[in-house]
């Protein structure tokens, strides 16, 4: 079964994407580098592009639902950098 996660609109407006499919480089907390594919979804009126691999990305790198992720954005390679994550209370 294929998992896909969206991208939030503000992110892909921010990023600039308009074509049907990209390859997004990835980079974790470590600096390992994973590419990821982007495909582009009418959404309404909108546009939004869901992220093939991003469970596995989740997973691997420990991250759970509710983490706050911040990424810096190289639009040059479409490359996203993880620099924080926040991670939820566990009780």
């Amino acid at each position: 079964m294929l998992i896909m996660q969206r991208m939030p609109v503000n992110v892909v407006r921010f990023a600039g994407f308009k074509n049907k499919v990209y390859e997004l480089q990835v980079i974790n907390l470590n600096g390992e580098t994973i590419t990821m594919n982007l495909r582009r979804q009418k959404n309404g009126d909108d546009v939004r592009f869901a992220i093939k691999g991003w469970p596995k990305f989740m997973k691997d790198n420990g991250l759970r639902l509710g983490d706050k992720l911040h990424f810096t954005f190289e639009s040059a390679g479409n490359v996203m950098v993880l620099t924080n994550v926040e991670s939820v209370n566990v009780d």
